[in-house]
């Protein structure tokens, strides 16, 4: 055998093993990528799924703050109307104004964790559907901006509207039990009104003021709750069309 036959086949010896090696190192990196790529995958499910039960409890929330707020709009329909022309007796007044105090500046506060972590774990991106995207956006995000500059306008309303009354009137009440996580049931155990209570012109304005502020945030929630609705549809058919968890589907039964 000659010095080149022998040179050439320990060149194709070399570059075989050579390429033996080369594609156990890609195979290696295939398949690490891969394993990494489907943990991503379940992950993204996986907080989609939770997010999908999240917005389900924030809807019920969303329910028992707009029931707080509808109280407290026929508290300020009788309020205005009693100025109008006085027919509420003194504990009416006091148990009204108290109703409006307490629930006026009851707010919404969607629960984001899990979004956030979409966000973070960068599980977001993994996400097929640009409306599923476009909808927890607009939920979390374009919305949450708009809930929490309405409710710091609120809160200082709310603050302004009790400074008004001070030295129209007082109260002294009890908690008599938490009914829910926004609303308190109380009992007044003792009140006065001053005489220059009845047809002042400051605090009509501020009633008509508030009023107009619990339909402003209404129509607020009203957003939230087409937005939930939608983003809800939207992932029960993203999840079950690719047949995530058996659990998901128990959920959608129920």
């Amino acid at each position: 055998m000659s010095k080149r036959m022998h040179s050439e086949r320990r060149v194709i010896k070399y570059t075989l093993e050579f390429l033996v090696v080369f594609l156990g190192i890609l195979l290696s990196f295939g398949i690490d990528n891969y394993v990494k790529q489907r943990e991503r995958i379940n992950q993204k499910n996986t907080l989609l799924i939770e997010l999908r039960t999240s917005i389900n409890e924030d809807q019920e929330q969303l329910i028992i703050v707009e029931d707080a707020l509808n109280v407290c709009l026929e508290s300020f329909d009788l309020l205005i109307r009693d100025q109008k022309k006085p027919f509420l007796s003194d504990s009416a007044i006091v148990a009204n104004i108290s109703n409006v105090s307490a629930k006026m500046a009851i707010s919404f506060f969607p629960q984001t964790g899990i979004y956030n972590q979409l966000i973070q774990t960068e599980s977001f991106e993994l996400i097929e559907s640009e409306d599923i995207k476009r909808s927890l956006s607009d939920l979390f995000e374009h919305l949450g901006e708009r809930n929490n500059s309405a409710n710091l306008k609120f809160d200082s309303f709310a603050q302004k509207f009790d400074l008004v009354l001070t030295d129209k009137l007082f109260y002294r009440l009890v908690i008599q039990e938490v009914d829910n996580s926004v609303d308190l049931n109380t009992e007044i155990t003792d009140f006065f009104i001053s005489k220059n209570y009845q047809n002042h012109p400051e605090i009509i304005g501020m009633l008509t003021n508030g009023e107009k502020r619990v339909y402003f945030y209404k129509e607020l929630l009203k957003k939230y709750d087409q937005l939930m609705k939608t983003a809800i549809v939207q992932l029960d058919d993203y999840l079950l069309k690719r047949n995530i968890g058996s659990q998901t589907k128990a959920m959608y039964k129920s």
